[in-house]
C-alpha cells in the first residue's frame, strides 16, 4: 500500500507541476474509474540517433563534482556502481516507484539505463528498451517498434531538478546517442501524454520528430491501442519549428 501511495504522490506532483490543478483533478477522476474504464492519448516521437552525434561541446557547468556518463544493464553492474557510492537504484524519481524498486525490476527484465552523474549524484537518466519481450514485461505502452530494424523504445527520461537548465540534458542526450550508435541502434521512439507539457517541451527541443498520435482504451479486461501516423510535411510540431 505504501509504495502505491508513493507512486500516486509522484504522479500527482508531476501532473500538478506540468499542467496545473485542473489537470490534476481530471487525473483523479480518471483514476477513480480506471479499474473498469481507461482512455489515454499519446503523442508519438522518433529520434534518428546518428543525426545527434556531432562534434564535442563544452561540458555543462554543474558547479561541483565531475560529470560522467555511465551505462547500466544489470543489477550486478548496479551493485558495483553503488559500491562506489554512485546514487542509482535508491534515487527517488518520477519513475522509480514501488518502494524505489522499479529500477531494479527493469534491469532484471532487460532494460538498459543510460545515466549521467554529477560527482556521484544522479543528474539524468533515460531507459532504453531493446526488445519486444522487455517492452511487454515492463508494461510499457504497446508502441509499434521495429526492433529487428535497429529501433528501440525509450522510457523513464528524468533530469534532476537541481541540474535543469545547466546543459546536463544536452550532454546526456549526446552521450546516449553515441552509446546507441555504438550498439547499432539507429532510431529511438517514445510517447508522451499531452498533459505532460514539460516532457513535450523537452522532446521538441531534442531533435525529436512528432510522427503521430495513439489512443489506448481499456474496458474491463478488453484493451486496444491504435496509432495514427502522419507524413513528415504534415507534422504540426515540425511546422512550428520552421521545417
Amino acid at each position: 500500500m505504501l509504495h502505491i501511495m508513493r507512486r500516486w504522490w509522484g504522479t500527482a506532483r508531476r501532473i500538478r507541476q506540468s499542467s496545473g490543478f485542473s489537470a490534476l483533478l481530471w487525473a483523479i477522476c480518471l483514476y477513480a474509474i480506471e479499474p473498469v474504464f481507461e482512455c489515454k492519448t499519446f503523442n508519438l516521437y522518433e529520434h534518428h540517433v546518428k543525426e545527434e552525434l556531432g562534434s564535442d561541446e563544452p561540458l555543462p557547468n554543474i558547479g561541483a563534482g565531475e560529470i560522467s556518463f555511465k551505462v547500466v544493464s544489470s543489477n550486478q553492474e548496479a551493485d558495483k556502481l553503488e559500491s562506489e557510492n554512485y546514487e542509482f537504484r535508491s534515487c527517488p524519481t518520477d519513475w522509480n516507484v514501488g518502494g524505489l524498486a522499479s529500477y531494479a525490476r527493469w534491469l532484471e527484465l532487460g532494460a538498459i539505463a543510460c545515466c549521467t552523474f554529477a560527482g556521484t549524484e544522479l543528474a539524468a537518466i533515460v531507459w532504453i528498451i531493446p526488445s519486444q519481450r522487455t517492452q511487454d514485461s515492463i508494461e510499457a505502452p504497446p508502441m509499434k517498434i521495429d526492433y529487428a530494424n535497429h529501433e528501440a523504445l525509450s522510457r523513464g527520461a528524468w533530469v534532476n531538478p537541481k541540474y535543469r537548465g545547466s546543459g546536463v540534458h544536452r550532454y546526456h542526450r549526446r552521450s546516449r546517442d553515441r552509446y546507441l550508435a555504438g550498439i547499432g541502434i539507429d532510431m529511438i521512439r517514445t510517447c508522451l501524454e499531452p498533459w505532460n507539457k514539460r516532457g513535450v517541451r523537452v522532446a521538441m527541443s531534442s531533435d525529436n520528430r512528432e510522427y503521430g498520435r495513439a489512443r489506448q482504451l481499456k474496458v474491463l479486461f478488453w484493451r486496444s491501442w491504435k496509432e495514427t501516423h502522419v507524413q513528415m510535411e504534415d507534422t504540426p510540431s515540425l511546422r512550428r519549428m520552421g521545417h
